[in-house]
């Protein structure tokens, strides 16, 4: 067992620990405060890119000494200064050039994509829905005139406006049919499709920094609102949906919490974690 921590909680950023509005509910905050002085390791657990899931770290008191989950799984990290890699997948080699090429080809006029690095997000058109990323994420961007030039990225995301998501099923039929099996591909919004290398996910990365820090798997708690929790649901010990999520996410998890914006965070520790 880890000196410090005898239990870890992975928790979701967007729609679970921070709503559409940035808000974070002050209760959120001092459950986490609490939890860590009981000796519970934190956990930021995001689709969102390392320094934007670092920036939310901070802004919840969350050690500088704890790993933090970025890009769905694709980039691990020991702490919050990223000297210490845990794990890092990318879509990288022939098969970044041919989703590249894939998605120079397909119509998108209503899509926008999105291309990382660990650190750094490149997109090749400036328009309302990178403006929204922007303002929530506080993400800073580089416009590439090709993606092709990055030579690998730990995600792709494909995103539409919030209220037309089934812009996105044509697209998203067409990666399913010409990559499936391989490369992941889920969606943490209806309007967001992230894409990443086959076999990442958070359930993959949840095991990886249990096994890193001696914490037992029996001792691993995720809190989560959307699909691409699914996977962390299924590899902690015990889950919990927020009461904001999808009945079908609610139906993969142990327990709900309340919603978001009604102290869920709160609610799930005091409830499920810290009792």
């Amino acid at each position: 067992m880890n000196a410090k921590y005898h239990s870890a909680v992975f928790i979701d950023i967007d729609g679970t620990l921070v709503g559409r509005d940035s808000v974070i509910p002050e209760s959120a905050a001092e459950a986490i405060v609490e939890a860590q002085r009981e000796g519970f390791m934190i956990v930021l657990t995001t689709g969102r890119m390392y320094r934007s899931a670092v920036k939310e770290a901070a802004r919840v008191n969350i050690s500088a000494d704890s790993p933090v989950i970025s890009f769905n799984g694709a980039f691990v990290a020991a702490s919050g200064d990223a000297n210490d890699v845990i794990h890092y997948e990318p879509i990288g080699g022939a098969l970044f050039k041919e989703l590249v090429a894939a998605l120079e080809k397909f119509e998108r006029k209503d899509i926008t994509i999105f291309c990382y690095n660990p650190f750094e997000l490149f997109v090749d058109r400036e328009n309302e829905l990178l403006a929204e990323y922007v303002k929530r994420t506080g993400a800073k961007y580089n416009l590439a005139d090709s993606f092709a030039g990055l030579g690998e990225s730990p995600k792709v995301l494909a995103l539409t406006g919030f209220e037309t998501p089934e812009l996105l099923l044509p697209f998203r039929d067409a990666i399913d049919k010409t990559f499936r099996g391989r490369l992941e591909y889920v969606n943490s919004f209806p309007n967001y499709l992230e894409i990443t290398s086959a076999g990442v996910s958070k359930g993959l990365a949840i095991e990886k920094v249990a096994a890193r820090f001696g914490i037992d798997a029996s001792r691993t708690y995720a809190i989560g609102d959307s699909f691409n929790d699914v996977q962390m649901f299924r590899a902690a010990a015990v889950s919990i949906a927020m009461g904001n999520s999808d009945d079908a996410v609610k139906k993969q998890a142990a327990f709900v919490t309340k919603r978001l914006e009604e102290d869920g965070i709160y609610y799930a520790f005091k409830n499920f974690i810290l009792k």
